[in-house]
Formats: structure tokens, C-alpha cells, sequence
């Protein structure tokens, strides 16, 4: 008796041992293999000699064999045994070797890279010939055609057979003319103009700017006439609307093509009634209101630049598009309270049109609220380097409260800012358990983070200079941070080495030391020159109770000589004997920021005093206080993912800031408070550095005024920004800048500020951030533009 599987199956119902159902192998052999050795089949299909098995061991077996690629098809025999009872079978493995790839040929691609086709898609010599790779590699090539405006090409495949069971796979294309968009018209469309309708879709005719190609692609096209056109219609009332046919008309000499689109709309619905049902924890006020009030739709709600008139209000158009989206903000308002499985089923009710009256829409929320979920577990997965506790120093999220999607979005983004993980991370992953709890997974990828750094810089005062350094923002593993920086040109000569330790002792206080020794120059007091040395130690602690708020204390000691130059008149900075500064420092801060550079929402607040001399020594003896608060909230968003963010977020920003000195600050000059421009001194756009002083204006350069009278002991500023941010990594943002330096605090007076605005843009490069401002000053004698260049986080 023997038994002929059919492929990849084996039936050994019949072979089996009636009472066990097992069957003994005696022996195993391989035919039809060339390329592989015949142990190495036996030892994939992972039966040997002796061994009782079932037809279940076999299956896997050959499916083994199958999954390597390397076999078109396995089949098994078994010879009839010799004997009764439980008898041993002699395996026998019939393999059919899938041919071997010996050359790909892809002719007549022009448009499109032969290797990226081979790469993408696995299609390549050397390997057994796949099918489905081939069929990738045809599909491949026809989407990039199709994205290039080569809509209609045609492929042939061909295989030739060599000797030794290898083939040459040939690939003809015949990519045909690329297609252009020169019109696009519509018919039946009367309510709705064909100027919206296209500006809805993707596919556009041709224009005179680069971005307007006219390229045609077939799955853009499909898009635009099954999701952005039925949505334009959607969100004016137009619930009936439907495309009703769609041609292509393409000229083959030219490629020139005309888009006709054909649309039946239907009539307009208004909103008859709208009503919540279901809800116990809001009120149905709170949730009408996601729907019935806000920004207004279309681009200038998207900039938060819309009205805030009430919408969506009985007897107007019933707008369905931001129907759904208040859906959507109405689950994610109760997700933000725990309620992860909240269930929100909209019902609509179109009513026809009675007496000449327009339709109507009867709306309803019906809305199953269930019971909050509790977080039972968080696990950080993925973290090979970086300690687990650095990653849960970030999490606003614990086990035993309840889940809140606002709160798992903000410990995303504080892991996203540390800086030591590939980005984008993955999106939490959130599983429910059986008695409705939650484990939350973030998953992070390890990045290398240490860097050496080396360039050039201009601006701080000190203009062109070069420096080199190297930057660890994760020693360790541990978020211990170590710098070490040289700075070096005409006008500047500087070293620091700085170490951090954001957890001494793996607990919550924070400490910093650093050792300077720099020597410079400045553009703006060109009369001498000034060299420090010295050391800062700063320790920071939690305040009790508030998990964004530190307190730090800090001491520093320092000694400054001051080089008056030999051909200068003006002896008022640089014309003073060295001295030692030993100085007390005591702040707090406070910082709910999503981002350290460019924050769309969040606050940050910093008061510092720093008392010098007296009973600590040194020369000098005064007390600088500082104080600066940021306010930034969000006001719309353009693409980009309610989750993750992503797309253009919009944003409002306030910063303020002031400091005071109080006592003699004559031994350290540069304590006290310059302004104008954006890298040397207090910031204010529109005006030169050092050009706003406690006596009024004056221009950078000039000789009606002496250097140490462009100091003050006051100041005050202010910044009103309206920002976009490109994914954490550009910032653009238009402003109002307002500021002023007086001789002493008594003299303040916000009234006589001066007022700069103008626009300008920020960038993250490898060297740290850098931006481009240009902006109007409205108070210089003649009002006029400034461009800054500035390096650093900014304003």
C-alpha cells in the first residue's frame, strides 16, 4: 500500500495506527533536487528516522519546505510497509526546485529607476523565481508611471528557459504618452461652482507655476471624485449628491487631456432639529456646542482665523462634514475622561420638502457612554540603551487612574522630546483586558545620539567665528548630559565643559556644573576687550506637589579682567580694574510645553534671583532679579493626525519678560541689560543691537553716545506671535515685538516702549536651531526694516 498526496497536503488517515494515530518513519529520502543537498531538505521538513508521527507533523514539514521559496512543489509518498502492526514507512520527499533567476532585463523604462524596481520589490538574480515579486515589480512600475503622469502602460513579461533549471525574466514596457491636464469641466453642477469643485480636488490642469504640472494619476483622480468632491458637497447640505459619470479625453499626439466631470447634486438639506441622547456625564449643552459653535470650516478655520459665531443652528445648511468631525471631538472628549469605550451612533433623518420649503435633516447623537477605563499597566518596550526609569520620568499616565487620551498624547510627545528615539515614534498602543481596563505599550527605537559638532557661527556679538565640541545628551543610558565646547575666531576665544545629571542618585533632584574660560570681543563695544574664568554649580529640586514645577539653587564664581584698547577715546566699559564675582542664585520654573522649540501649547514661567557680593565675597554687591512667562495655545491644524499631530499645526504665543537690578553693578558691567536685535542682550526685531537704550535711540555705531549708557538696570519686553509648525522641525510665524531699557527700576514705564513686527522663520539643523527674521521698527528717527540672523531656540 502506498499513499500520493496531493501538494502541500498529506493524508495519513489511512496510514495511521488505528488506535494511536501515529505511524513510524524508517527511513527518508529526497528526489528531484539539484541545487540543494538532500540532508538539508530532510532537515527543514524536520521528521528523522524512528520518529512516530501524524499527518499534522507532515503538513508542517512541507509547508517549511514551501515557505523557503526555493520549491515550486513537494510531494510526499510513503511506501507500503512491510509487516503488520504499527510498521515503519519509507518517506520519500519529491521536490520541484523553482527555477533560478539568472538575469532581469526591464527594457523600455525610461521614467523610472530599474533599480528601484529591483529593490522595492525583490525582483532580483541570483534568487528562485517568485511569482508574486514579478507581479509586485509590474504594479510597481505602474503606480510610479502613474504619480509621474504616465497613466496607461503597458507591460509584457517574458521568461526564457535556460539550461540547469534557470531562467531570464524579461520585462517590456511600453509606457505611452505622459498625460497633461490642459482642461478640467464639469456638468450639472448649478449650486456649487466649478471653481470650488476643482479647488476640492488633486487633479488640476496644468498652469504657468512649477506646482501646477497638470500630471494625471488615476488613483488621485479616483479619490477626487469618491472622497474630496462628495465632501465639498457633503459639508454644504448637499447630502444626495452623487457623480454620475467621469471621461477621460486624451489628444495621442499631444498627451494634452480634458477631464469632463458629470454630477447630479441633489437637493440642499437644512438642519431641521438636532438633539443629544444618552449622555450622563456632560450636560447636552457641552456636547451641542462641538457642533453647533467654533472656528468656522474651510482653510481659514483650519489657521483658527475663522469666526466664532454660532453654526449649524436650526433652519441653516446642514453641514454633514463637520457633523462627523464633532463625532469625533465628542469621543475624544470623553476619552479624555476615562470613558475609552464611549460609543457615539449619529442618526439622521431626511425629511422631503413640503409646500416650496426646502428638506430637512433631523440629527440625533445617540450616545452609549459605558464605564470608565482603568490603566492597569504601562510598559515601555524597545528602550535597549536608554534606562526604563528615564522613560517613565516622562509619563503623565500610571497604573490605577483613569485613562485619559489627552494625557497618553502628552507623554508621547515628552518621550518624542527627549531626543533619544527615532522619530515619528509608533502611536501607543492601547489593549483593552476582559474586565474593560487598559495596558498601555509605548514603544520607542534607539537612536545614536552623541555627536561632534564643528562649523562656523556669526552673530552674539562677537560675529564670524568657528568652533568644534561634542554633545552626549544621554551618557549612559540615564539622560546625564556632557558637553565640551570651543569657540574660536577674531573676537572670541572660548572653552566650556559642562556635565548634567537630571536624577543625582536616581532621585528627582537635578545638578549641573561647568568650567569656563573665554576671552572676547564685541562689534557693538568695540573699545577693549574682557576674559572670564570660572565655575557655575547649579542643583535643582521638585517643588512639592507640582510635577512641572523645580526649584534650583545655584553658586558660581568667576574672575573678569577687562583690556581697554590703546586708540579709543570711550573708557566707560572697559576702563575698570578686574575683579572676583561670587554669586548666590534661587529660582523656579515652570514648564507645560509640548516642545522645547517650537511649543503649540503650554506655559512657561522662570523667576531667578541672583544676589553678588555683600556676604559672599568678591567684589561688587547688588541682587538681579529676572523673570520671563511664554503662553502658547493651539487654534488649527492642516493635515496631520488628531493623535500624533504631524501636518501644520497653528498657534498662538505671548512672551513676556523683565529683570531689575538692584545696587551697584560697576565691577560687572555685563550684568546689566542691553537691547536691540536677536543675539547680543535683550531681544527686540527691528532694531540694531544695543540701539535701544535707557536715553532713547541710537544707531549702533555711534559716537553721541558713550558704551556704558547704552546699559541699563531695567528692562522690559514683549512678544505677540501668530506661528505654524512644520513637525517639530520648522517654525514660521509673523509678531509684535515691544521693549525698552531704563537707568533704573524707578524708571519704568510701559508706555514709552519701543515697537517692532515683521515676520520670520525658524529651522532645526544638525548645529542647533537657526532663523531668519525680518522685521519693521516702528520707533527708530527713520522708520525702516531690519533682517536678523539669529542661532539658538530663539525669542
Amino acid at each position: 500500500m502506498g499513499w500520493l498526496p496531493t501538494t502541500g497536503v498529506v493524508d495519513l488517515h489511512a496510514q495511521q495506527d488505528a488506535a494511536t494515530g501515529v505511524v513510524r518513519v524508517d527511513s527518508l529520502e529526497v528526489t528531484g533536487n539539484q541545487r540543494f543537498e538532500s540532508q538539508y531538505i530532510i532537515s527543514l521538513f524536520a521528521i528523522q528516522p524512528g520518529q512516530e508521527v501524524t499527518y499534522r507533523a507532515v503538513q508542517r514539514g512541507t509547508k517549511e519546505l514551501l515557505n523557503t521559496g526555493q520549491f515550486d512543489n513537494v510531494t510526499i509518498r510513503a511506501r507500503e510497509p512491510n509487516g503488520a502492526g504499527i510498521a515503519p514507512y519509507i518517506v520519500t520527499i519529491e521536490v520541484d526546485e523553482a527555477p533560478l533567476v539568472r538575469r532581469v532585463a526591464i527594457e523600455g523604462l525610461q521614467n523610472v529607476s530599474t533599480r528601484a524596481v529591483r529593490d522595492t520589490t525583490g525582483l532580483n538574480a541570483g534568487l528562485p523565481l517568485d511569482p508574486q515579486s514579478l507581479m509586485d515589480a509590474k504594479a510597481f512600475i505602474r503606480s510610479e508611471l502613474a504619480g509621474e503622469g504616465i497613466p496607461f502602460a503597458e507591460i509584457s513579461e517574458q521568461l526564457v528557459e535556460l539550461p540547469d533549471n534557470e531562467v531570464e525574466v524579461i520585462l517590456t514596457v511600453s509606457e505611452g504618452q505622459r498625460v497633461t491636464v490642459a482642461q478640467v469641466e464639469f456638468f450639472g453642477n448649478e449650486e456649487v461652482s466649478d471653481d470650488d469643485i476643482a479647488g476640492a480636488m488633486s487633479t488640476r490642469s496644468e498652469g504657468f507655476w512649477w506646482f501646477r504640472s497638470g500630471s494625471f494619476d488615476q488613483s488621485d483622480f479616483s479619490i477626487d471624485l469618491e472622497e474630496s468632491v462628495p465632501r465639498l458637497y457633503r459639508s454644504r447640505g448637499y447630502l444626495d449628491f452623487q457623480v454620475v459619470r467621469d471621461t477621460l479625453i486624451i489628444d495621442p499626439s499631444t498627451g494634452k487631456a480634458r477631464v469632463e466631470v458629470t454630477v447630479d447634486e441633489g437637493p440642499q438639506y437644512r438642519l431641521g432639529s438636532f438633539s443629544v441622547e444618552g449622555n450622563n456625564v456632560y450636560e447636552d449643552e457641552q456636547l451641542e456646542r462641538l457642533f453647533t459653535s467654533g472656528r468656522g470650516g474651510g482653510f481659514l478655520g483650519a489657521l483658527g482665523l475663522g469666526g466664532g459665531d454660532p453654526q449649524n443652528e436650526e433652519g441653516e445648511i446642514f453641514d454633514a462634514e463637520a457633523f462627523s468631525t464633532a463625532i469625533q471631538q465628542v469621543m475624544e472628549q470623553y476619552r479624555n475622561e476615562g470613558y475609552l469605550y464611549v460609543r457615539v451612533d449619529p442618526v439622521v433623518d431626511l425629511n422631503p420638502s413640503v409646500e416650496g420649503e426646502p428638506p430637512t435633516v433631523d440629527a440625533q447623537w445617540l450616545i452609549t457612554e459605558g464605564s470608565p477605563a482603568i490603566i492597569n499597566r504601562v510598559n515601555i518596550v524597545g528602550n535597549e540603551y536608554t534606562y526604563e526609569r528615564v522613560i517613565r520620568q516622562q509619563l503623565l499616565v500610571f497604573p490605577g487612574d483613569v485613562y485619559s487620551q489627552e494625557r497618553v498624547l502628552q507623554t508621547y510627545q515628552n518621550i518624542s522630546a527627549l531626543g533619544f528615539f527615532e522619530s515619528p515614534l509608533p502611536f501607543p498602543d492601547i489593549q483593552p483586558l476582559d474586565n474593560g481596563d487598559v495596558d498601555i505599550t509605548f514603544r520607542v527605537l534607539e537612536k545614536q545620539t552623541g555627536s561632534v559638532n564643528f562649523g562656523t557661527s556669526v552673530g552674539g556679538g562677537v560675529g564670524l567665528s568657528g568652533f568644534v565640541g561634542y554633545d552626549q545628551p544621554n551618557l549612559f543610558g540615564q539622560a546625564k548630559s556632557g558637553s565640551l565646547r570651543w569657540d574660536f575666531g577674531r573676537y572670541i576665544n572660548s572653552f566650556e565643559l559642562s556635565y548634567t545629571d537630571p536624577a543625582l542618585f536616581q532621585s528627582r533632584t537635578s545638578g549641573t556644573i561647568s568650567l569656563f574660560n573665554s576671552r572676547d570681543r564685541f562689534f557693538q563695544f568695540s573699545s577693549g576687550r574682557r576674559r572670564r574664568i570660572g565655575t557655575n554649580l547649579r542643583v535643582g529640586f521638585p517643588w512639592r506637589g507640582a510635577r512641572f514645577t523645580r526649584v534650583f539653587v545655584g553658586y558660581g564664581i568667576s574672575r573678569t579682567t577687562y583690556e581697554l584698547f590703546n586708540d579709543v577715546d570711550d573708557t566707560s566699559l572697559f576702563g575698570r580694574p578686574p575683579g572676583v564675582q561670587s554669586q548666590l542664585s534661587l529660582g523656579v520654573t515652570r514648564s507645560t510645553f509640548n516642545h522645547p522649540i517650537f511649543p503649540t501649547v503650554g506655559s512657561r514661567q522662570n523667576l531667578t534671583v541672583e544676589q553678588n557680593g555683600a556676604f559672599l565675597g568678591g567684589d561688587g554687591n547688588f541682587t538681579r532679579v529676572l523673570g520671563d512667562g511664554g503662553w502658547w495655545v493651539p487654534v488649527g491644524q492642516l493635515g496631520g493626525d488628531a493623535q500624533t499631530g504631524g501636518g501644520v499645526q497653528f498657534a498662538l504665543g505671548l512672551k513676556l519678560r523683565g529683570g531689575a537690578i538692584f545696587g551697584d553693578a560697576g565691577a560687572f558691567p555685563f550684568d546689566r541689560f542691553w537691547m536691540g536685535g536677536v543675539q547680543f542682550g535683550e531681544n527686540l526685531r527691528g532694531y540694531d543691537e544695543t540701539s535701544v537704550t535707557p536715553l532713547g535711540f541710537f544707531p549702533q555705531n555711534s559716537n553721541d553716545i558713550s558704551d556704558i549708557n547704552r546699559l541699563g538696570d531695567a528692562f522690559f519686553s514683549m512678544s505677540a506671535e501668530y506661528a505654524a509648525r512644520l513637525g517639530g522641525q520648522v517654525g514660521i510665524h509673523v509678531f509684535f515685538d515691544a521693549g525698552r531699557v531704563w537707568s533704573e527700576p524707578s524708571q519704568f514705564d510701559p508706555s514709552s516702549m519701543f515697537r517692532g513686527a515683521g515676520l520670520g522663520m525658524q529651522i532645526v539643523t544638525p548645529f542647533g536651531p537657526i532663523g531668519l527674521d525680518y522685521a519693521y521698527g516702528f520707533d527708530r528717527p527713520v522708520p525702516g526694516w531690519q533682517l536678523h540672523f539669529r542661532m539658538g531656540p530663539g525669542l
